[in-house]
């Protein structure tokens, strides 16, 4: 560790003392390992601008260097410079006619200008000649050229053969989950991944996209067993914690996504992101005193972040604190006024306070930004029948079959029947409701907590209880 952060420290204080000498036109003769690493520190911190004016100095000193054309392709490629980065691959090539790299960067230039017959072309000759260490190269770029042109599938295939001859390729691991996605070969993926960490067990990025093929599958404990060992083997591989957390949050163990992101922290810091994400959380949890400490934490580091100000409302609501609520609430609407959940929540804090005209507002506002979202109407319609204005509700749900449907309108329509005394109505909702998602029955007790002893009712709740 002491000698990697030596060596930081002397790449910094290189590259501070390169740029006051830049800034003043001093700059004399530098060494070609100088300008490797100057050009290697710009491009890792994708200055590429800086790059190339570094890599235009090298070519004054090197003027038959074809290693500093090379780089300067490069980056030219990185750019989107297609033309001046061919003009320079074509000047390498007169130094160093047979250097591989120039050939890739080649294919790769012509294949994002769209010259996809040429980029094969190339590509194919290049494989005739190709020695055995040059193919995960070639493998790669042949991916790079089926991404351009939408071939998922050939895309999928040119990663794996890339795999199969370099198992820790960092690089072809990075971009076969995406090519996964897209060509849609999930259980390919997942047989393919355990083969290669049966061969390497400490392969992270392997883990890591059995993890996301488990996942689609819906087997949420195998993924969140194989994303947890994607950082086990490499502590240092932080989409691993998050990613590792965020599905367990989606099956709502909030307590072990707490304990993965606490441990992210203490290793990467307390970045915003992942102050947020402890803070929800602690919010599910309800542990609000520190919810709301890493969310004034967060605010520091950014005070324009709405999220925040929606969850510090959730935490005022779980307090019954209800104007310091609308207030944070408001706050979050301010930053971004089109997320629904915010009114919904500011509308629920208004109901608290007894301001139906502001709660009615803040309803038609939820609704209005997520139409399709069913538990915004099924609050609005339950909201509407709690002030005992049935009819308004019925009409709520009658507007909300125009963008969705779900088991939890359906029970609010038979509740809205119930009260209208249309109990054969609302009977033939109910039957539909419970046919559709048993689960959620309870919401016509929230309603009407003495339905419990309507024996004709409960009948019809027991009979669909054993269906379910």
């Amino acid at each position: 560790m002491e000698q990697r952060i030596r060596r930081d420290s002397a790449l910094i204080s290189l590259v501070s003392e390169f740029e006051a000498n830049y800034e003043n036109g001093n700059i004399e003769y530098l060494s070609d390992k100088v300008f490797f690493k100057l050009i290697g520190y710009y491009e890792g911190e994708r200055e590429f601008d800086k790059a190339l004016d570094v890599a235009k100095l090298a070519l004054e000193q090197f003027k038959y260097r074809s290693d500093f054309y090379i780089i300067m392709a490069r980056v030219l490629l990185k750019v989107n410079a297609i033309d001046d980065c061919l003009e320079h691959l074509e000047k390498a090539q007169t130094i160093a006619p047979y250097e591989n790299e120039i050939i890739i960067l080649k294919v790769r230039a012509l294949a994002l200008s769209g010259e996809y017959e040429a980029a094969f072309h190339h590509l194919e000759t290049f494989k005739e000649i190709a020695l055995e260490g040059d193919l995960v190269e070639i493998y790669l770029c042949e991916a790079e050229i089926n991404a351009e042109m939408s071939n998922h599938s050939e895309r999928f295939n040119a990663l794996k053969k890339a795999i199969s001859l370099d198992n820790s390729n960092i690089e072809a691991l990075e971009k076969f989950w995406a090519a996964t996605e897209l060509s849609k070969k999930y259980f390919e993926c997942a047989d393919f991944m355990s083969k290669i960490i049966d061969n390497n067990p400490y392969n992270s990025l392997a883990w890591y996209n059995l993890g996301h093929s488990f996942s689609f599958s819906g087997e949420y404990e195998k993924a969140i067993d194989a994303l947890e060992y994607s950082y086990i083997v490499n502590p240092d591989f932080e989409e691993g914690y998050i990613d590792c957390a965020d599905l367990c949050c989606q099956i709502k163990d909030f307590d072990r996504a707490l304990n993965i992101y606490e441990e992210a922290i203490a290793i990467f810091g307390e970045d915003n992101e992942l102050l947020i994400n402890v803070a929800e959380c602690q919010m599910y949890l309800n542990k609000t005193k520190a919810c709301k400490s890493n969310l004034y934490k967060a605010i520091k580091q950014d005070p324009y972040n709405d999220e925040v100000y929606f969850f510090l409302g959730e935490c005022f609501s779980k307090e019954e604190k209800w104007y310091s609520a609308i207030n944070a609430y408001h706050k979050a609407i301010e930053i971004e006024d089109g997320v629904g959940e915010y009114y919904l929540g500011v509308a629920r804090a208004y109901v608290a306070v007894e301001d139906y005209n502001k709660a009615t507002v803040n309803f038609h506002l939820a609704v209005s930004d997520g139409p399709e979202q069913t538990h915004f109407w099924m609050e609005f319609a339950s909201f509407l029948m709690k002030l005992g204005l049935h009819e308004e509700a019925i009409q709520i749900l009658d507007e909300a079959e125009e963008y969705t449907f779900g088991a939890d309108l359906l029970y609010c329509r038979a509740m809205a029947n119930f009260f209208l005394k249309n109990k054969k109505d609302g009977l033939e909702y109910l039957k539909e409701a419970l046919l559709e998602d048993y689960s959620l029955h309870t919401i016509i007790y929230s309603l009407a907590p003495e339905l419990e002893v309507d024996k004709e009712i409960s009948s019809m709740i027991l009979y669909y209880a054993g269906e379910s």
